[in-house]
């Protein structure tokens, strides 16, 4: 298992799948993610990496954000 965190990614820098387990806490009244940390595990061979967030998105500019 590698420790790939510290640049934020969609798909695991090991083995390339796209499903990570994350901490969440969810929002009461939306039922919807309310919070989740950055520190994530692929789920597939258990690499550790860093959650994107919307600003790591390299085709948005700032302003579509």
């Amino acid at each position: 298992m590698i420790d790939a965190r510290g640049i934020p990614t969609c798909r695991c820098p090991n083995c390339g799948d796209t499903l990570f387990r994350a901490l969440v806490s969810f929002d009461p009244e939306t039922y919807t993610i309310g919070m989740y940390h950055l520190d994530i595990q692929c789920n597939a061979c258990g690499a550790l990496a860093t959650a994107p967030t919307p600003l790591d998105n390299p085709t948005e500019t700032n302003d579509q954000i």
